[in-house]
């Protein structure tokens, strides 16, 4: 129990109009808007704890039966003392504690002490002390136990020692080992022990880990250059690849954080072909069997590549919501729709260019001139095309036939357009495969920041707008689908 007295700076048993006189001289000392000091904030309330425990007629009467039950002890261990060793009363420990048993760093602790019947009395930490008091200690380094150790010298000389052994808190292993960390690296970072995810660039991952993304990324970057290779899409399959490879380059650097050889020299990465040879190793060298200033041990995988896909999707599973895994299956139906009527042909007839022209649009201060390039065929069929396809086959004759394919809808699909000599061909794109058209690429940026509402907005007050987000991606995959489709 604590012993109020102390805190308010009275004697034992004081009278209300003793207490009340305590509190105003203490609460006007302490109080924040006149001390500046960061721990007067505490003391403060402590001081209004105290107040209110002991102008409680009922609990001050339970706080004097707790010090007459000290003192008696006290006075009983004096007089056995005295009689079987015949010394000098030892001292009264009325009272010695801290209000923790276990602390972390940055934690508060208040300690408390009460002595009588001695000459001096000397706390480790302070030095020489009055015989009662009260300290705030902040733990501002880390160390597994903390030691408090007050010397009490008796009347006669004699010299007694006491101690509080607190131990630091263990209930969080990841912060326990930072704390280690920092302690031997106090430029350590803390988000490295923070829990790693796929698009992070914090903390570790193991070898096989590694390998099991960078083959998945892989496969995806394949993809990407084939449908770049076949597809009009290519200021949008550029813009994925770019991500892709971003991704790449993160599990590199995480992976690179986890070996010994190359945690601190990740700059390697950043050297043109040299980091190839880098990446080469990463998929080879060991983990660091340790926590280092990077991060965790990365837990061990053993997983193959198909049992990590399996394995993937079902925690993906696991934490999507039946909303989000609405919203984000749209997502993947309309790229699938996409890319399906991006790979299917027609029916074509040969057709002429018989036309091209520009628009400008008036000058302004806030964008420029804008202009619009249009290619004309069969004196019937205007499309709107970038510059460098423009001058592609407008000024360097890049294509010299054309064909015209057409939807059983009567609604035209693309033109092929074809170099007689090279035999090279590419396509002019309507509607949503329009190469001018920012749906889908406004998408793609949708659904990015659609994976970011999900990994980061989990919080009870922030679902309300992570649900109202995923519909409304949903709304836009939605339009996206049926602009495509029809």
């Amino acid at each position: 129990m604590i012993n109020y007295y102390v805190v308010l700076e009275i004697p034992n048993f004081s009278e209300e109009t003793v207490i009340k006189k305590a509190y105003r001289k203490l609460s006007k000392k302490y109080h924040p808007d006149v001390n500046k000091d960061p721990f007067a904030h505490t003391y403060f309330l402590k001081i209004n704890e105290a107040y209110d425990f002991l102008m409680d007629a009922n609990k001050r009467f339970l706080l004097h039966q707790y010090l007459h039950t000290v003192q008696h002890a006290a006075a009983t261990n004096s007089q056995e003392t005295t009689h079987v060793h015949q010394k000098a009363a030892a001292p009264d420990i009325l009272l010695f504690a801290v209000d923790k048993k276990y602390f972390k760093v940055g934690d508060y602790m208040l300690l408390q002490w009460n002595v009588s019947n001695c000459r001096r009395v000397h706390i480790s930490l302070l030095g020489d002390v009055h015989f009662s008091g009260t300290h705030y200690i902040k733990m501002e380094h880390f160390t597994e136990e903390f030691i408090i150790l007050m010397t009490v010298e008796a009347t006669d000389g004699t010299l007694y020692k006491y101690q509080i052994k607190l131990l630091y808190d263990n209930s969080n292993p990841v912060q326990v080992a930072f704390e280690k960390i920092k302690a031997r690296f106090p430029q350590v970072d803390e988000i490295h022990f923070k829990k790693e995810t796929f698009f992070g660039m914090n903390a570790r991952i193991n070898g096989n880990e590694f390998k099991n993304r960078m083959l998945f990324l892989g496969i995806l970057q394949a993809i990407c250059l084939v449908f770049f290779i076949l597809t009009s899409l290519k200021v949008i399959l550029f813009l994925l690849a770019l991500i892709l490879f971003w991704l790449t380059f993160a599990q590199l650097y995480k992976r690179a954080h986890d070996t010994l050889a190359y945690k601190n020299k990740v700059y390697y990465l950043f050297v043109p072909f040299y980091n190839l040879y880098i990446a080469a190793q990463l998929f080879k060298t060991p983990t660091e069997p340790a926590v280092n200033e990077f991060g965790m041990l990365p837990a061990a995988s053993k997983y193959t590549f198909w049992g990590w896909i399996q394995q993937r999707m079902g925690i993906i599973n696991q934490h999507l919501t039946k909303l989000q895994k609405i919203s984000m299956g749209s997502f993947v139906l309309l790229w699938l729709v996409v890319f399906i009527k991006a790979s299917v042909t027609y029916d074509e007839q040969p057709m002429q260019l018989t036309n091209h022209y520009t628009e400008t649009s008036r000058p302004s201060k806030q964008s420029g001139i804008n202009v619009d390039y249009y290619l004309v065929f069969n004196e019937k069929y205007a499309v709107n095309v970038s510059e460098d396809q423009f001058n592609q086959i407008v000024h360097r004759k890049a294509y010299n036939r054309f064909a015209l394919a057409k939807e059983r809808s009567g609604e035209v699909a693309y033109i092929r357009m074809t170099n007689s000599e090279t035999q090279q061909t590419d396509k002019l794109r309507f509607g949503v495969l329009q190469s001018s058209n920012p749906l889908l690429l406004l998408v793609s940026l949708l659904f990015l920041s659609q994976l970011y509402v999900w990994q980061n907005l989990t919080a009870p007050n922030e679902k309300s707008f992570a649900n109202g987000y995923m519909i409304f991606a949903l709304v836009f995959y939605l339009y996206g689908i049926l602009v495509t489709v029809f």
